[in-house]
């Protein structure tokens, strides 16, 4: 009967382990919310959130964050480490010693997601500044020719071409 009874006790606290992790995992999964970002030009570009690179070379980046803390988020979208547009996305204002006392617990909750659309959920968009990006643009094209140049004048081909 003691044998009986270890056995028991070894299957209630794995069972115990199992839906503990379970439950873990699955209030984990409602403190994510999903985002997009998209630029406002549509094309495709890096983008950074507060820093972190979380999608490359593509028009539209979705990822999910953590509700936990306050939405605070700072996009960036690039092309070759060149910032072309930022957004402060979320709830960016600070409020005064005063305003805090008259703040309810609600509204800190309600600043935690990230503002939603009616249908869209949470969408960021990147103004991107056009100016930066023709000038970006024509940079490395520039820099394409001049490789060109480099390489034709190295390779053994100009010499028969020029025969």
């Amino acid at each position: 009967m003691n044998n009986e009874r270890k056995t028991f006790y070894t299957f209630a606290v794995f069972a115990a382990l199992f839906l503990n992790g379970c439950a873990s995992i699955f209030f984990s999964t409602l403190n994510l919310q999903h985002v997009t970002v998209v630029a406002d030009d549509d094309d495709a570009y890096d983008f950074y959130v507060n820093g972190i690179l979380k999608c490359e070379n593509t028009n539209e980046c979705d990822f999910y964050r953590s509700t936990i803390s306050r939405c605070q988020l700072t996009i960036e979208a690039k092309i070759d480490e060149v910032v072309l547009g930022t957004e402060k996305y979320g709830y960016w204002k600070e409020y005064s010693f005063i305003e805090q006392m008259f703040r309810n617990k609600d509204d800190d909750e309600k600043e935690k997601k990230c503002p939603e659309g009616l249908f869209s959920g949470a969408q960021a968009v990147v103004k991107i500044n056009q100016e930066t990006k023709k000038r970006e643009s024509a940079a490395r094209e520039r820099a394409w020719l001049k490789n060109s140049d480099t390489q034709w004048e190295a390779s053994p081909h100009r010499s028969n071409f020029a025969k």
